[in-house]
């Protein structure tokens, strides 16, 4: 017997993620939203490690949600710079930027600010790897043109 999967909304978020993440919301699916995210992220000379759907994953826990997707994407130049600095930060990679549907048809991106990730080890090599990391998600972003207004 099939069970009909159980809906589940997504929420707004927390006024507290502003602090810490950064985000661009967008007319576009999902889909092409994450299309033009690996698109970016391969120009940036970055590699994409993994995609994630969350989507698909929790209908086969049986429950439904509406389209997400998160990307992983790192590079083992930068890899290399991390464990160099401090090998503790290694919690910090794979970067992630994560696309979530919602049902009036608008998309939102959002991803971890590496910056302050990064600076929370008090290192001086892992706060100029953060920074420089900061910059290139911003650069992906930017150049993907989302046709979104940023938050």
């Amino acid at each position: 017997m099939t069970q009909t999967p159980q809906p589940v909304a997504f929420s707004g978020c927390g006024s507290a993620a502003s602090s810490f993440q950064r985000s661009v919301s967008s007319s576009l699916t999902v889909e092409e939203v994450v299309t033009r995210l690996k698109q970016g992220i391969i120009a940036a000379d970055l590699w994409i490690l993994h995609e994630i759907d969350p989507q698909m994953l929790l209908s086969r826990g049986g429950f439904a949600i509406g389209p997400a997707r998160q990307v992983l994407f790192f590079h083992p130049r930068l890899m290399s710079r991390l464990l160099t600095a401090d090998s503790a930060a290694l919690l910090e990679a794979p970067l992630k930027f994560a696309v979530i549907g919602f049902p009036d048809g608008q998309a939102e991106l959002r991803w971890l600010d590496p910056a302050m990730a990064f600076a929370r080890y008090r290192s001086p090599a892992l706060t100029e790897l953060g920074n420089e990391l900061a910059g290139l998600c911003e650069g992906i972003v930017n150049g993907t043109d989302l046709a979104g207004t940023s938050k």
